[in-house]
């Protein structure tokens, strides 16, 4: 026994001694490969663009020519009240030295080319979508051949929009700018390059087709303007710059609607060019595309010590196929993790706003440092983070909206799944945050462009200045030098109703909800440099950390520390009542959006509104009212009769409401309104056609009764105008087919049920006299058809 053990000790160890040498004679394995934190940059637009040059590397400062700035207001002469940028075009095509699509004739005409002069239509009923000029498919875009001493203009990047351009005279050339996509207009941003000038050389520029009434363009604002060769030489990044500016109103008239005639307004301004063969960019304001956030999210991200408190994560695709992110920031410790409050962030809604997402960049810059009150932020709050809520409007160009040509900022209420994809999802996530925590913030932050300072709106419906929904903007306006409380709103509008501020407010009960408004222009006449918008989103962060402390006294040793809240109500109640006017609004225009006749035609059925679906239910119904030619041939007639009712089913239960057209219904039991009693008009009775028995179908009984009911269903209209049903009365089925039952017979008029379908009307009776021939009926009626 013992030596049998011995063998087979000594027969294990030999295994482990082989399976030792074979693992030590393995290759060693393969390092972990390290989880991906960045994002692939990959920009889907419409149609093909140009990659940009790396913009913003550094903020520097920039010096103001206040000395030039000069606002003249020429006197206009103004040929025809009624033209249009299309008649503008006729008149001007032979000077055309830019187009954005050179396959295109802008000069077609169509019968809707008073609408879609500078409008690109994008079908989304397929998978992939296909642009519209026109009418014309979109496949490619290139530059209009130009000879080499001409000025050459550009748009075909991220977030361009320069449409066409004429050459007036020499060094004065006509812009007009493209509207937002799938609408009408919404022109207010703009952004293009200019090649070819010399040094020295001045140049005017018209931008002919602007939106709004008011700018601050004629307050002393400039355009943005970036130069390439300026920047290799000096460092210099985006500056303002351009003198003899002035915006007013325009001699063309706006395409929509016609007959209100509407005017556009006109930017112009000059410009000076300091180098030969330069590049120069003109923008409405500092641009911040969707490549310059994925890059500095990445830059984000590969930062060890910054993406330990930062994560991302895809919240949905958008309808352009770009993705929308949100980032979570907080800290990785647990403890006390229970009782953090939420904070919410928003951006870029609006596109053509790009002041909120350098504000957001300020304050996700900040929030990852390692700043002592962003540690304390970090410990005491979980943000999140929507970076760029509508990066297809980024993407292509638009001002105002989306792909879909409508105002992402005015869907939240009711948002749709498939069109406006963000702001669902987005809306979702917050609800659903809520539920698991207290949200003490909610910030969106866009630009304004008919104020100056930057401010908020916010929610009340008090109209009294000492309230908990003014005290975190009071805040905030102590720490942050570019805010002006005195510009600051606090209303309910019911032209904002559909606004993110307004239904977080009232669906999530938070009373610091609010729309953070910069300026396009800056404070006191100065401009804003980028640093400016930057320390903004420091400035709402440094508030928020005393705001914090105040709330978490309970929780800490620090209950001797004054009140920040009531101190801010103490200050709120020594400031006269005010009146919450907001004369500067930036409301949309709604008058800019498709029509819904024109919506159907770019969007599958899911999307559509029930206002839509409305219009198409009354299309249909107006085209089955349209009076049909009469059909001579009987046998084609019966013959269609039999292929509906063979298709229909047997069901006899089936209830549905009557017709409300000529078209004949699918189930043989309805309900009928009751003739009412009225004094009819004798009318001459015209002579009725026969009744024709198809004897195919006779040999089937329920098949002859559906023929006989549909019969019944061409004659019901001359049946109920000619017969009046007695009061009280019941016909018995041995006496007649029909059976009225007459209910509320006191005081309303009489409404009857018809319990089967009439099978001889009156005028039928006379000619079917022989007895014979209505026993042959009845066997074919039968008395379950009866009950």
């Amino acid at each position: 026994m013992n030596s049998n053990n011995n063998k087979n000790n000594d027969s294990s160890s030999e295994d482990d001694l082989q399976v030792y040498e074979t693992l030590t004679k393995l290759a060693p394995p393969n390092e972990l490969l390290p989880r991906k934190l960045t994002i692939d940059i990959d920009v889907k637009s419409l149609y093909p663009q140009k990659a940009l040059p790396q913009f913003c590397k550094s903020y520097t400062t920039f010096i103001e020519e206040s000395s030039q700035r000069q606002c003249m207001i020429p006197d206009i002469q103004v040929v025809d009240e009624n033209r249009t940028l299309l008649d503008y075009y006729e008149e001007n095509k032979q000077n055309l030295v830019y187009k954005r699509f050179d396959q295109l004739d802008l000069g077609k005409r169509t019968s809707n080319d008073r609408t879609y002069f500078a409008s690109l239509l994008a079908n989304f009923k397929r998978t992939l979508p296909r642009v519209f000029f026109r009418g014309d498919a979109l496949f490619d875009q290139k530059l209009t051949p130009c000879s080499s001493d001409q000025i050459q203009f550009d748009s075909n990047f991220e977030s361009g929009n320069l449409f066409c351009a004429f050459k007036k005279a020499d060094n004065i050339y006509d812009l007009i700018i493209q509207n937002d996509i799938n609408t009408r207009g919404n022109t207010q941003w703009f952004f293009f390059s200019v090649t070819g000038a010399k040094a020295g050389q001045t140049i005017q520029f018209n931008i002919l087709n602007h939106l709004k009434t008011g700018s601050l363009f004629n307050e002393g604002l400039q355009p943005a303007v970036y130069s390439i060769k300026e920047n290799q030489l000096v460092g210099t990044e985006w500056c303002r710059d351009g003198f003899n500016i002035s915006y007013f109103k325009s001699v063309f008239m706006k395409e929509y609607p016609l007959s209100l005639k509407k005017k556009y307004y006109q930017l112009r301004f000059h410009y000076t060019f300091k180098h030969d063969g330069d590049k120069v960019y003109f923008a409405h304001s500092y641009p911040y595309t969707y490549t310059n956030l994925l890059e500095f999210l990445n830059s984000q991200l590969e930062d060890q010590e910054r993406n330990q408190y930062l994560s991302r994560k895809v919240l949905c695709t958008t309808l352009g196929g770009n993705t929308c992110e949100v980032l979570t920031i907080t800290s990785n410790s647990l403890q006390k993790r229970a009782f953090r409050k939420g904070v919410v962030f928003l951006a870029r809604q609006h596109p053509g706003e790009p002041q909120g997402s350098y504000v957001m960049q300020g304050i996700i810059e900040f929030l990852t440092s390692n700043n002592p009150q962003a540690d304390y932020l970090r410990q005491n709050c979980i943000f999140k983070i929507f970076p760029m809520m509508n990066s297809d409007g980024v993407v292509n160009g638009n001002y105002r909206c989306g792909l879909e040509g409508s105002d992402l900022n005015r869907r939240w209420k009711k948002p749709n799944k498939y069109l406006h994809p963000s702001v669902y999802y987005a809306k979702k996530y917050v609800k659903g945050f809520s539920k698991e925590r207290q949200i003490l913030l909610v910030v969106d932050l866009h630009g304004h462009s008919r104020k100056q300072s930057s401010f908020v709106y916010g929610c009340a419906y008090s109209s009294q200045v000492k309230t908990i929904e003014r005290v975190f903007a009071l805040l905030m306006s102590k720490v942050n030098p570019f805010m002006d409380y005195s510009s600051c709103t606090f209303r309910v509008e019911n032209a904002k109703d559909k606004t993110a501020r307004i239904q977080l407010w009232r669906e999530l009960k938070i009373n610091w909800v609010y729309t953070y408004e910069c300026s396009f222009y800056g404070q006191q006449k100065k401009h804003y440099q980028i640093k400016d918008y930057l320390n903004c989103g420091v400035s709402i962060c440094n508030a928020l950390s005393q705001i914090v402390k105040d709330t978490t006294k309970e929780f800490t040793n620090q209950a001797n520390q004054p009140d920040i809240q009531q101190q801010m109500l103490e200050e709120l109640g020594k400031m006269p009542q005010t009146d919450d006017q907001d004369n500067g609004s930036d409301s949309s225009q709604s008058e800019a959006e498709l029509s819904d006749d024109e919506l159907v035609q770019l969007f599958q059925p899911k999307t559509y509104s029930m206002k839509q679906k409305n219009l198409l239910k009354q299309q249909e119904t107006n085209n089955k009212k349209k009076p049909q030619q009469p059909n001579s041939n009987l046998k084609s007639t019966l013959a269609s009769q039999k292929t509906s009712i063979l298709q229909e089913s047997p069901s006899k239960n089936s209830e549905q409401k009557p017709p409300m057209s000529s078209q004949k219904p699918k189930n043989p039991l309805y309900r009928i309104q009751a003739p009412q009693r009225v004094r009819q008009i004798d009318q001459v009775k015209q002579p009725e056609p026969p009744l024709m028995v198809d004897k195919s179908v006779q040999t089937d009984d329920w098949m002859y009764r559906q023929w006989l009911i549909q019969m019944g269903k061409l004659k019901k209209q001359q049946e109920f105008q000619s017969f009046t049903p007695t009061r009280n009365i019941y016909k018995s089925s041995s006496q007649s087919v029909t059976r009225f039952i007459v209910k509320n017979s006191t005081t309303k008029n009489d409404r009857g049920r018809v319990d089967s379908i009439s099978l001889m009307a009156s005028g039928l009776q006379n000619k079917l006299t022989s007895s014979s021939q209505q026993r042959q009926m009845m066997r074919y009626s039968g008395s379950n058809f009866m009950s």
